[in-house]
């Protein structure tokens, strides 16, 4: 278990820099414009810590994890599991600030009466349905494979729905985070260069994961392909080469 601490101590720190990013304080609107139920700044400060939470957690964290299982690793490296030692913390760190930012905007979308309303906006639609996914599938599928791979070593059903249902529900909440910027007011509450500087962290985060995806799909392909060549002077000398992360088999 020791080696896990300095990891969790790491990704925590990581967590919160982007907050030097992220959390801009944004202008206050004009107050004229909608009644609250709490105090304006209160209100204000529940807004910004729901972007900035929701930001850190699908830009950053979550694509992480998935990021984590991916990773080329070095030889010394390769005797680390990934999935209980970066994988596990990192999505738990996640799941837990974005439970807290969850809160936050079910409380501000109840405050603005957007539940009451016949047209609910797509920022309140998607971020529940992202978040939705996450907790009431993921953990589940997550834990069903782990125990299923201690058993036979290879994927299940439960892995397949783990890996696809979490690969829909990110690229959701960072779609979602244009349509909440959009919501409350691009140029007005929120400048410009507020959302270029998002979204170039989201291109940069989701690049890196289709590259590390792509690239483990391809050598998962070639490795099929020797073996169903069927020689096996072929299949010991390119098991190494390319064989997929064993972090991307047990998830």
């Amino acid at each position: 278990m020791a080696p896990r601490h300095p990891l969790l101590v790491l990704v925590t720190a990581l967590s919160f820099l982007p907050t030097l990013l992220l959390a801009e304080e944004i202008e206050d609107a004009d107050s004229n414009e909608l009644v609250y139920g709490d105090s304006l700044k209160v209100f204000y400060r529940k807004r910004n810590g729901h972007a900035c939470m929701m930001s850190i957690v699908f830009l950053i964290l979550y694509p992480l994890g998935a990021i984590s299982l991916h990773l080329p690793l070095p030889t010394f490296l390769r005797k680390i599991r990934i999935v209980p030692s970066v994988h596990v913390p990192i999505q738990i760190l996640g799941l837990a600030m974005m439970i807290g930012g969850m809160g936050l905007g079910i409380d501000i979308a109840t405050e603005l009466h957007f539940f009451s309303t016949r047209a609910v906006p797509a920022h309140v639609v998607i971020g529940l349905l992202a978040t939705s996914m996450i907790i009431l599938i993921q953990p589940a599928m997550g834990i069903l494979q782990h125990l299923h791979f201690r058993k036979t070593g290879g994927k299940s059903i439960f892995g397949h729905i783990h890996r696809w249902n979490g690969r829909v529900a990110i690229i959701l909440g960072m779609i979602n985070q244009g349509l909440g910027f959009q919501l409350v007011g691009i140029g007005t509450v929120v400048e410009p260069h507020s959302l270029i500087r998002n979204f170039v962290i989201t291109g940069l985060f989701a690049g890196i994961w289709l590259l590390l995806v792509t690239w483990d799909e391809f050598r998962g392909g070639l490795k099929r392909n020797m073996i169903g060549a069927g020689n096996g002077e072929k299949k010991r000398d390119t098991k190494g080469m390319f064989s997929q992360n064993p972090a991307a088999a047990e998830i």
